[in-house]
């Protein structure tokens, strides 16, 4: 929401000639947009090598997926990414 908001501020500022607001509004949007996504991705990454079965940001619990399940080459919706 916040970056929406920024982004908002940003394009008003711009259209009526205030810079210095759009070029704050501007940066403000990008960071948190790129904090976002960091965010993002560091948990799929980390749900990933921990071999969780759905990647998730607000669960404090999750199941791993059974190792009878890896050995056998569980559907794909399941079966974790392995290194090679």
């Amino acid at each position: 929401m916040v970056a929406f908001a920024t982004l908002a501020m940003a394009l008003t500022a711009a259209g009526t000639g205030h810079t210095e607001w759009a070029m704050l509004a501007g940066i403000i949007c990008a960071a948190t947009i790129l904090f976002g996504i960091t965010v993002m991705t560091t948990t799929v990454h980390r749900d990933h090598v921990d071999h969780h079965n759905v990647p998730s940001l607000l669960n404090d619990t999750w199941e791993t997926t059974p190792a009878f399940a890896r050995r056998r080459g569980a559907p794909r919706a399941i079966e974790p990414h392995r290194m090679r």
